[in-house]
C-alpha cells in the first residue's frame, strides 16, 4: 500500500508545478506574476515604440509594441523568446499613459527570475542604443 501511495504521488507531483494549459495574458497581469514597477517614466508611447525599432536594429533583440484595442492609454511591450512563445515563456511590461506625458510600467512574468530581463527591456525603450539593463534611466523622484 505504501509504495503505491508514493507512486500516486510521484505522478501528482508534476501536475501541480506545470504550467497552467492555455495561460492568458489576462491572468499573467496579476500581483502573482508581479516581477517590478516604475512611476512616472519620462516618455510617451509613440517614443516607446521608435525607440524599440531603434533599440532592435542596434541590438538585434526584438521587443513587440502593441497598444490595447480600444484603449489610448494602455498598452504592453512583450519579450518572447522565440516567436510562437506562450504568455507562460513570455515577460511582459503593461503601460500606462498619464496625462502629463509620462508613463507607469509593471512588469510580469510567469517564470521567477525575471528582473533583469524586465529592465532589459525598459532599458530598450529608456535607452535605445544601451544593450544591456542600464538603470541611468530610473526615475530619481520615486526613490
Amino acid at each position: 500500500m505504501k509504495i503505491w501511495s508514493i507512486v500516486a504521488l510521484a505522478l501528482l507531483l508534476p501536475a501541480c508545478t506545470a504550467t497552467p494549459p492555455g495561460l492568458q495574458v489576462d491572468r499573467l497581469e496579476t500581483e502573482r506574476y508581479l516581477v517590478t514597477e516604475r512611476r512616472r517614466l519620462p516618455i510617451d508611447f509613440p517614443d516607446v515604440q521608435k525607440n524599440l525599432f531603434k533599440h532592435e536594429r542596434e541590438c538585434g533583440i526584438r521587443y513587440t509594441f502593441e497598444m490595447l484595442p480600444n484603449e489610448s492609454a494602455f498598452a504592453r511591450v512583450v519579450y518572447r523568446p522565440e516567436p510562437d512563445s506562450g504568455w507562460e515563456d513570455s515577460v511582459v511590461l503593461s503601460l500606462v499613459r498619464l496625462h502629463n506625458t509620462t508613463i507607469n510600467v509593471t512588469a510580469y512574468s510567469y517564470y521567477p527570475g525575471q528582473l533583469e530581463r524586465a529592465l532589459e527591456m525598459i532599458t530598450a525603450f529608456m535607452k535605445p542604443g544601451t544593450c544591456e539593463a542600464d538603470r541611468s534611466w530610473e526615475n530619481k523622484l520615486d526613490d
